[in-house]
């Protein structure tokens, strides 16, 4: 007869081994979900480019009516050659488009009212903002890469006052705008052979507001700790935008209430912060090298900086990245930022145009020539291309 009580002991451990088993493998489940997550982080680049991704991706691309998307693939967009349109179509075209706060961007405040040139904008047959391109060759040519503040608002930006300005100081130059909204230096690298194909004389590399805004940035983060968790927020993000309503989105990013605090504990965590997309900028100069080209750097300058306490206009414009709700997180993030440009630009002898430090003097009150966080008004793009036109000028000049 069996023993009554080993029997109980057997069938007792039996749902032990059971469980134990089952976390095991949940377990190994999990490992290998963080190792394959942690590849993709790795070759996310590659990956990208892969035809059913990439498909994917362009799919879910949010563009305006002047944009395409790119054959290359790879969540990448161009400028669509030969677009025009009045400043009223644009406007009416974005608030269609559900980008109502675009929109008000592009209405210029009592500042910027005598700016005519509002009125007109076009992308060249070239694919680039502005007038088409003079296929001569006869000037200099100054390739300006950048973002959405190069870009610019509707047609202006601040290219044409730079282009102007050194032509009537009898300095032949053309000036090439190459600004796309929403870049990274990413998207800089698919375009690489293009931007070379111009043989420009100078390029300037002024972007880094959509790479600070997207990068969660401490190292604690969950998404930085668990790459599992960072492919499941990137695959999240791309299902939203391929379906959720774009105005819905940017009204719970932009119409935060901002909490400026510059000793709270996110911001002192950044005190070593190093952008990792800056490899990309180290890219673009040797690619820029290679050819001869004279490569100058460009700071940010931002709405909120380190040194100043927001006021309550520049609390109301302001926009943050979405991990965020602190002023000085943005303004920290900047500051390390520009502190590598600075540091880069020393150590490979490039040119450098420190539109941050010379901001301190030159944007006062900050909150009058800054339409948000990073976008500067038509009176702001003036100065900003005044300032250029005085940096670039002896580049310009040098055989």
């Amino acid at each position: 007869m069996p023993n009554t009580k080993q029997a109980k002991q057997e069938k007792d451990y039996r749902p032990s081994v059971k469980i134990m088993m089952a976390l095991a493998a949940l377990l190994a489940i999990g490992l290998l979900f963080e190792a394959g997550a942690r590849a993709v982080y790795v070759y996310r680049d590659g990956i990208q480019d892969l035809p059913l991704v990439s498909g994917i991706l362009q799919q879910s691309l949010s563009l305006n009516p002047y944009q395409r998307a790119s054959n290359q693939g790879g969540h990448h967009w161009l400028l669509r050659p030969g677009y025009k349109a009045t400043q009223i179509d644009l406007v009416a075209q974005k608030k269609k488009a559900g980008r109502d706060i675009g929109a008000s961007t592009m209405q210029p405040g009592p500042i910027d009212r005598g700016h005519k040139d509002l009125a007109v904008f076009q992308i060249n047959v070239d694919g680039f903002k502005g007038p088409e391109l003079d296929h001569s060759h006869t000037r200099p040519r100054i390739l300006a890469l950048g973002d959405s503040t190069t870009f610019g608002i509707g047609a202006y930006d601040y290219t044409r006052p730079l282009e102007t300005i050194l032509n009537k100081r009898g300095i032949p130059a053309e000036v090439i705008n190459a600004g796309v909204e929403g870049y990274s230096p990413r998207n800089l690298l698919y375009e690489i052979e293009r931007y070379k194909a111009l043989k420009p004389k100078i390029v300037t590399i002024f972007i880094g507001w959509n790479p600070l805004f997207f990068y969660v940035p401490w190292n604690d983060a969950w998404e930085n700790r668990l790459r599992a968790i960072w492919l499941y927020k990137s695959a999240a993000r791309t299902l939203k935008a391929k379906f959720e309503d774009p105005r819905v989105d940017a009204e719970r990013f932009f119409y935060r209430d901002l909490k400026p605090d510059r000793l709270a504990p996110d911001v002192q965590a950044l005190h070593d912060y190093t952008p990792p997309f800056l490899n990309r900028i180290e890219r673009l100069v040797d690619e820029f090298k290679s050819i001869g080209t004279r490569v100058t750097l460009v700071t940010l300058p931002g709405l909120f900086t380190m040194s100043a306490k927001p006021s309550p206009q520049a609390l109301k414009i302001g926009h943050l990245p979405q991990f965020t709700e602190n002023p000085f997180v943005l303004a920290k993030l900047t500051e390390r930022y520009n502190i590598a440009l600075r540091a880069l630009a020393k150590q490979r002898d490039l040119g450098l145009i420190d539109l941050e430090k010379w901001s301190v003097l030159a944007l006062q009150p900050r909150e009058a020539f800054f339409s948000d966080s990073v976008h500067l008004t038509p009176r702001g793009m003036d100065l900003i291309g005044s300032y250029m036109a005085e940096q670039l000028a002896d580049q310009l000049l040098k055989k």
